[in-house]
């Protein structure tokens, strides 16, 4: 258990990008941690990334920057905020996008140089270069121009006399034609060419320098339309009532955190952040709200993706726009009955039936489960001739009976012999074979089971001779089988793996974590969950959370597998270990409050990193678990408060969670105190709700034996839990 539960971002990535366009915009336009404008993201590798056009802020400074923080305005408004200090100067830039009544998208940085007290004579100037090949960015003619254009490469510029250039007394011909699309307007101080930092093929503009005394400050504005060419009324008060209006929005915005307050402001704010980050990862595609990871290289729908984001979007109160989501994976069905998205990735087949039940019975809605039974059964019909294939297989092959070579995902590539696929597919069939039981289709039901109990044992035959033991006794089951290479990349590599590619015994869990929980095939206390919370604990000691499990298995993390991680450790009884990993995932983020999919340990001084920024799987795991510490689904059985941390039970520390979709109805509870300091419980289940739990059960926080339940007090068992009953009670 970690002593230090503090949210200070101690292990932030070093390289961040964070989003400030509104909900739904399909225009993502990013920051970057030095307060640099990124646009047009490009991937020509899966590590080799670019953006077609940077656009960097500095000062003048001989000896450059000193230090840079970056923050957003609050948890709610995503106005970026970059404080960089030099000797002499601080530049602060405040980006943020807008939109006006017209549709119109701007993107704006106001920047401010403040000279320092007891300084005196500083001469100030605000420097930008802007990358972009085979592209110059240039006034109409020789500055100092207020409208920068984006101009071919070759373009030249009119000539002038040497003495106009040092005369300094020219004024922008503006009945001179643009020579491009307009890139961005300054106001009110204009620009003049520079050289580029480092002298690189880049453009170089400037203000003209201003001598500053000391405490003195200068001010502007960058306005760069994004999806107009309007900028005639572009000024720095036009620039300031944008942000006016963008704090207005942001703070009238009916953020979809406020089902859940927990009384860490720490951790409230990070889900209040995390609301707003997968709201503006979403876009509307061919009509419908898609809940996209992210603004880079996964702006799409992604099937495993998919199902945690529509569920955390479930318990954030959008319910119907995450039950849209359930027709935006239909599009994804095949006419041979799979349903996926990537080549060699049939495990999503597997992932789309428990998608399917899922928001089903978060929206009690069997009649629209029933309706879409005809793809449940060519699903599961699919899933059977894929068992037919492994069948077909030379038997000695390592998934010769169990399923096809596939894309094992998580850290895992190529397509080979892998369990990711089988662990997924178990998952999908055991909701199917719920749901059919559920619907009262017989005979569904025991063929679902049937193909479910085969499947199974053909796992549990290959885990037997799969099965490995570290030298500590720790015993795990690789997630490649034998003879499918143990190399990161490519199944048929030859030789020895270097340490920065070989896989580790806990690499690509991501699927045996999921299958754990939410998929509960595995029994809390069955050898694979005990054996896996053994290697978990064993790798989280140097930044509180489980390390090498990814694309980057060396020195290297995962941020967002600890949000997997936790809901094992959880669902294992191991309620302390996952609080310790919602607060190390936390400190993973920026300070902007968004995550890096995977990154290098802060003592290795590595700079690998991969993954989309902001990523909102992670977002979606961080609400998950939040949620799921309060309110937990297991089996049949409703368990309240099972991981409520021990620093949040105290007078005053309400906890609150308002209408919760669970498959037994909406929750709702408030734990709050007394005026005598005594807590109580206040707890509700819709009673009118189709399924019910078979009980529901309360975790006593550590060394409480009794508590007030609805004006009942009632007395905990020796293991800490209170069984609530009968429901009624709670009705």
């Amino acid at each position: 258990m970690s002593t230090s539960r503090t949210v200070d971002f101690r292990y932030a990535p070093p390289n961040v990008f964070t989003s400030i366009c509104r909900p739904d915009d399909p225009h993502k336009s990013l920051v970057r941690q030095d307060g640099a404008l990124l646009y047009g993201f490009q991937a020509p590798s899966f590590e080799s990334w670019q953006f077609r056009r940077v656009i960097e802020f500095r000062l003048r400074s001989r000896l450059g920057p000193q230090s840079i923080r970056q923050r957003t305005e609050s948890a709610r408004v995503p106005v970026v905020i970059t404080t960089i200090d030099y000797p002499r100067a601080t530049l602060t830039l405040r980006a943020f996008g807008h939109l006006d009544e017209q549709g119109r998208r701007t993107d704006v940085v106001l920047w401010e140089i403040a000279a320092h007290a007891g300084d005196a004579g500083f001469l100030a100037q605000l420097k930008i270069d802007i990358y972009e090949n085979g592209r110059v960015f240039t006034g109409r003619s020789p500055g100092p121009v207020r409208a920068i254009f984006s101009a071919p490469y070759d373009w030249e510029p009119p000539q002038l006399h040497a003495l106009d250039l040092v005369s300094k007394s020219w004024v922008e011909d503006e009945s001179q034609p643009p020579p491009g699309p307009i890139a961005f307007v300054s106001d009110p101080q204009p620009l003049l060419p520079s050289h580029p930092d480092g002298f690189r093929p880049a453009t170089g503009l400037a203000t003209e320098p201003v001598v500053l005394e000391a405490g003195a400050s200068l001010q502007g504005a960058i306005l760069l339309p994004v999806n107009h060419s309007d900028y005639a009324e572009f000024t720095y008060a036009w620039a300031e009532q944008a942000l006016a209006q963008e704090r207005a929005f942001w703070n009238g915005l009916a953020l979809p955190a406020l089902p859940l307050v927990v009384p860490d402001p720490d951790i409230m704010d990070m889900v209040v952040a995390s609301a707003r980050n997968i709201l503006q990862a979403r876009e509307i595609v061919n009509g419908e709200p898609v809940f996209q990871v992210g603004p880079t290289i996964y702006r799409g729908l992604w099937v495993v993706d998919g199902h945690f984001l529509l569920e955390a979007a479930q318990y954030l109160g959008l319910s119907d726009d995450a039950y849209k989501g359930v027709d935006v994976l239909l599009r994804r069905v095949r006419k041979d009955g799979s349903i996926v998205e990537m080549a060699g990735h049939s495990k999503e087949t597997g992932i789309s039936l428990a998608t399917l039940v899922r928001q089903c019975e978060l929206m009690g809605d069997d009649d629209r489960l029933v309706e879409l039974w005809p793809t449940v059964q060519r699903a599961v019909a699919y899933i059977e001739t894929l068992r037919t294939e492994a069948r077909q297989l030379p038997e000695d092959a390592p998934n010769y009976g169990l399923l096809p070579d596939a894309f094992a995902d998580g850290g895992i590539g190529g397509k080979r012999a892998e369990y990711t696929t089988p662990l997924w597919v178990l998952a999908g069939l055991k909701a199917a074979a719920g749901a059919a039981q559920r619907l009262e289709q017989p005979e569904d039901a025991a063929h679902f089971q049937q193909v479910y109990a085969d499947l199974m044992a053909d796992f549990r035959r290959c885990y037997r001779r799969d099965v490995q033991t570290l030298p500590n006794g720790i015993t795990y089951l690789p997630q490649w089988m034998a003879g499918s290479g143990d190399h990161v990349w490519n199944p048929t590599y030859a030789g020895t793996p270097p340490p920065h590619r070989h896989l580790n015994p806990q690499s690509g869990t991501w699927a045996l974590e999921q299958v754990i929980y939410p998929g509960e095939i595995f029994a809390p206390d069955d050898e694979i969950v005990v054996g896996h919370c053994r290697l978990l604990d064993e790798i989280d000691d140097e930044e509180e959370v489980p390390q090498e499990s990814g694309w980057l298995p060396y020195r290297a993390l995962w941020n967002y597998q600890a949000g997997f991680a936790a809901e094992v450790m959880l669902y294992a009884g191991h309620a302390d270990k996952a609080v310790d990993y919602l607060y190390g995932m936390a400190n993973h983020a920026a300070p902007t409050r968004v995550w890096r999919e995977e990154q290098s340990l802060a003592a290795s001084d590595q700079a690998d990193f991969c993954g989309d920024m902001p990523h909102n799987w992670a977002s979606a795991e961080f609400v998950r678990l939040v949620r799921h510490l309060l309110v937990f689904e297991r089996g049949e059985t409703l368990e309240l408060l099972p991981g409520l941390p021990a620093q949040w039970v105290q007078p005053g520390a309400d906890v609150r969670i308002e209408q919760t979709p669970t498959r037994f109805g909406p929750v709702s509870l408030l734990l709050q105190w007394d005026a005598d300091e005594k807590p109580h419980l206040t707890f509700s289940l819709d009673k009118n709700w189709p399924r019910k739990p078979s009980s529901i059960r309360l975790r006593l926080p550590a060394g409480w034996q009794a508590l007030a339940v609805n004006g009942v007090l009632r007395r905990g068992e020796p293991d800490g839990w209170l069984t609530l009953e009968p429901i009624k009670d709670v009705d």
